[in-house]
């Protein structure tokens, strides 16, 4: 098959590399010429792409067989109010406007988008399924998400969307250092919620979800994490900073994320499951 991977960052460049060896001819995208230049070397097709130009899309989107959407705001731009409201819509809605639009009928389109689309508007569930209620809330960052969404789930049964947890890997620093880094630079300000649940997804357990979703052609939309309920943002964070001579962390609950467990049954019924995402030093916490 020909795929497209939109976005060849951490998720990207592991699902297009797992592709590439299983025989597919994979072309990646970054969005600058420097960024490409580093992508040559690892891959046949490498091509810069903006996911807001409509014309580039639409070239690079043209005879593939599988579009693939990896590509995500930066960390550092989502810090802030401001920082989300001036990337969030460009990099999620308006990417999957254009690839909508310009793919071909048989084409199928596998999208990454984020376990934040729940806010905490299912928090009073036992435990929160691909059915349960989204959030309402006007922060950019699930309302952009959920736009995204909702124009990928237009395409029916060509579309697989994976709502993750918080994506790390390989060069990632540890929780320890991100929170001495967010006493640094932010002032031990941080934009989520204490009382959220610390869902973290590996990249290997995305990219291996991204390339069972090609292979499987499941549709439709699917938590992706792992099941093991991991604990709140407040009880680790607060504890590491303690452990580093460092106060509590202010949450100021601006991106509210779910405090109840998520279920990930309807992925693990297609037969896939997130077994590298979970820290088992963490169950007792």
């Amino acid at each position: 098959m020909r795929v497209l991977v939109v976005g060849a960052g951490l998720v990207g460049s592991a699902a297009a590399t797992r592709l590439a060896g299983l025989g597919h001819e994979v072309t990646v995208t970054a969005t600058s010429v420097e960024k490409v230049a580093t992508l040559q070397e690892r891959y046949a097709h490498a091509t810069v792409l903006r996911g807001s130009d409509a014309a580039t899309v639409a070239a690079a989107v043209a005879g593939q067989d599988v579009v693939v959407v990896t590509a995500g705001p930066s960390a550092q731009g989502s810090m802030t109010p401001e920082g989300r409201a001036a990337t969030y819509r460009d990099v999620l809605v308006r990417t999957a406007e254009n690839v909508v639009a310009s793919v071909e009928p048989q084409t199928r389109v596998v999208a990454l988008s984020s376990l934040s689309v729940y806010g905490d508007a299912a928090d009073h569930l036992d435990r929160i399924d691909e059915e349960s209620p989204l959030t309402g809330s006007e922060d950019p960052s699930p309302r952009n998400f959920i736009a995204m969404e909702r124009i990928y789930s237009s395409l029916g049964d060509r579309a697989t969307v994976l709502r993750c947890g918080d994506i790390f890997g390989p060069g990632d620093p540890p929780i320890a250092e991100k929170v001495a880094m967010a006493h640094r630079y932010l002032g031990g300000s941080v934009p989520f919620s204490g009382a959220a649940l610390l869902y973290r997804l590996h990249v290997d357990d995305a990219a291996d979800a991204v390339v069972h979703a090609v292979h499987h052609e499941i549709s439709g939309i699917f938590n992706l994490t792992h099941a093991e309920v991991p604990p709140c943002n407040a009880a680790l964070f607060d504890r590491l900073s303690l452990d580093q001579g460092l106060p509590a962390l202010e949450y100021r609950g601006e991106i509210a994320a779910p405090s109840s467990p998520i279920s990930v049954e309807r992925l693990a019924a297609t037969g896939f499951e997130a077994g590298r995402s979970f820290d088992p030093a963490l169950a007792d916490l």
